[in-house]
């Protein structure tokens, strides 16, 4: 499948093939199923985020047994792994550049 250019803001969850604004925190080439993935990735994060949230209304609830936490971790990390594959030059050495890159490995690919 054909690959085309995207720019992606992680914070507004936004990935459009027209750079405007802020969105061009990253640039990837992604044919549709992997930007399909990418969105649903993102889609997983905001109802993490969500969770979190939510979860924090909860005072009696420790952050190291906090499953919505874990989830919005894991969502992150992932969206990350996933720019990292499909990023230009600059956007894996910015990946590459952040503490948690060595941790890919504990994230699966799709």
């Amino acid at each position: 499948m054909d690959r085309r250019k995207f720019y992606v803001s992680i914070e507004s969850g936004e990935i459009s093939e027209a750079k405007a604004g802020n969105n061009d925190d990253f640039v990837i080439y992604g044919n549709p199923d992997e930007i399909i993935s990418l969105r649903e990735c993102f889609d997983e994060l905001k109802g993490a985020e969500d969770a979190t949230a939510f979860r924090a209304t909860l005072p009696f609830k420790e952050y190291h047994r906090d499953e919505e936490n874990d989830a919005y971790d894991y969502y992150m990390m992932k969206g990350y792994k996933m720019l990292y594959n499909l990023g230009d030059h600059e956007t894996k050495q910015h990946i590459e550049s952040m503490s948690f890159f060595d941790q890919f490995d504990r994230i699966e690919d799709d």
